[in-house]
């Protein structure tokens, strides 16, 4: 609340006095937060918005998933134990529900997006609709780095 306070605030004064060309330094735009916490790595609803923008907008993975999905898990998908995990570092792979229909929907459609952070790549998984699919797309790069805040 206060942060935002201080935002309207900040651009409130640029739009009265009618002097500011430019936005609000990030000191004033992120009021409360520190260096450390505007550099940090993006968080788990930051990637999955980041996720699901390429797969809808810049990919259209879910349009192209019928003619260049494929029925097999991708070599680069390794489960153990039933937990995927990257191939390079054993670690678990990030898992982002993108779109979970109701169970008693009779076309209902799952889409899950696997991550794995330390690779910038995800895998795409789509099951169901009305051809009752069960693809996998992928592997697709995907970097979210901060940018540096201003230096005023």
């Amino acid at each position: 609340m206060k942060r935002s306070l201080v935002l309207l605030a900040a651009c409130g004064l640029c739009n009265i006095g009618s002097t500011c060309a430019t936005t609000p330094p990030d000191s004033v735009l992120h009021a409360e937060l520190t260096p450390e916490e505007l550099e940090a790595a993006p968080g788990y609803h930051q990637m999955k918005a980041a996720i699901l923008s390429d797969v809808r907008k810049w990919r259209e993975l879910d349009r192209r998933v019928d003619t260049e999905g494929q029925r097999e898990v991708p070599r680069g998908l390794k489960f153990v134990e039933g937990v995927p995990t990257c191939l390079s570092d054993e670690t678990a792979y990030e898992i982002y529900r993108l779109k979970e229909d109701l169970r008693d929907q009779s076309y209902r459609i799952d889409e899950t997006a696997y991550l794995c952070r330390k690779e910038g790549v995800y895998y795409y998984h789509y099951q169901g609709g009305p051809k009752k699919l069960d693809m996998w797309m992928g592997p697709y790069r995907i970097d979210r780095k901060r940018v540096k805040p201003d230096e005023h």
